[in-house]
């Protein structure tokens, strides 16, 4: 059998990835190793559940895995969206949203690192937002885009194979936890921001209803997993690859076109209120 590490196993894309790796058998099955901050379910054959908190770097030293165990994959779900202008944003929200994305994957990294071989793999769960064309979520663009600039330098340095998913939207309640989670953030959002502070709210709240499923996603991370060359970036939804685009557009070009559709969805919203 195959040993399969989730980390922030509590999100709906892991929730599937488990039931895809306990319905296979084409690889003899797969041991789920899977962690939670909080709310630990029950062990049973095949799963096992232990808590650890990414940005609290005791809680690594009371982990307790089987002695000699190597994992075939480890895959990372944790994730945050802080949301404000950058001109008002709170340098401890900031903080925290590197603790979570960025720093707490390094912690991981370096934790994980005895209990992988040459042939494992490690897979970020990241986000469009990689490429860095969302204004108002600077904090959770930037930490994506280090997360994928530590996942591979790790690889260059160790030599074990590093893949970042970036799915577009994904209906899960991911949006409504960041809702919950910026409720102070939104405050940043008066004067001249004010219709956009209405916007996001409202387009975070949409969100949970829109885009690819927690199903579509796991089934991209499961054919890494199987994979014997995976590709190091995988983009999940019609609207990832439309922001890959980016990449290949001039700057100034770029931000004029992310401005005008901005405030054409903003004014969109604003008239149907």
């Amino acid at each position: 059998m195959k040993n399969i590490l989730l980390i922030a196993a509590n999100s709906d894309i892991a929730k599937s990835l488990a039931d895809i790796l306990s319905d296979d058998n084409t690889c003899g099955g797969f041991n789920i190793f899977a962690s939670f901050r909080k709310n630990l379910p029950e062990k049973k054959d095949g799963f096992t559940p232990f808590i650890l908190d990414l940005c609290d770097e005791k809680s690594f030293a009371d982990i307790s895995l089987p002695e000699g165990i190597k994992f075939d994959a480890v895959v990372n779900f944790a994730g945050v969206a802080i949301t404000s202008p950058v001109e008002k944003i709170d340098s401890k929200e900031l903080k925290f949203q590197f603790d979570v994305s960025a720093i707490g994957l390094a912690r991981l990294l370096k934790f994980i690192r005895p209990f992988l071989n040459s042939n494992s793999k490690v897979i970020n769960i990241s986000s469009m937002a990689a490429f860095g064309i969302f204004p108002f979520l600077s904090p959770y663009c930037a930490a994506k885009a280090a997360a994928d600039i530590l996942l591979n330098a790790f690889e260059l340095e160790t030599g074990i194979r590093c893949i970042s998913i970036k799915p577009g939207v994904v209906k899960t309640k991911f949006w409504e936890y960041c809702i919950d989670l910026n409720e102070n953030n939104f405050k940043n959002f008066d004067g001249e921001y004010e219709k956009i502070g209405r916007f996001l709210l409202q387009n975070a709240k949409n969100n949970a209803h829109k885009g690819v499923s927690p199903h579509d996603v796991a089934k991209v991370v499961f054919k890494a997993i199987k994979a014997k060359n995976p590709r190091h970036s995988y983009l999940v939804g019609l609207d990832s690859y439309c922001a890959s685009v980016s990449r290949f557009i001039p700057k100034c070009i770029l931000n004029k076109i992310i401005r005008w559709t901005l405030n054409r969805r903003v004014r969109k919203i604003s008239n149907e209120k």
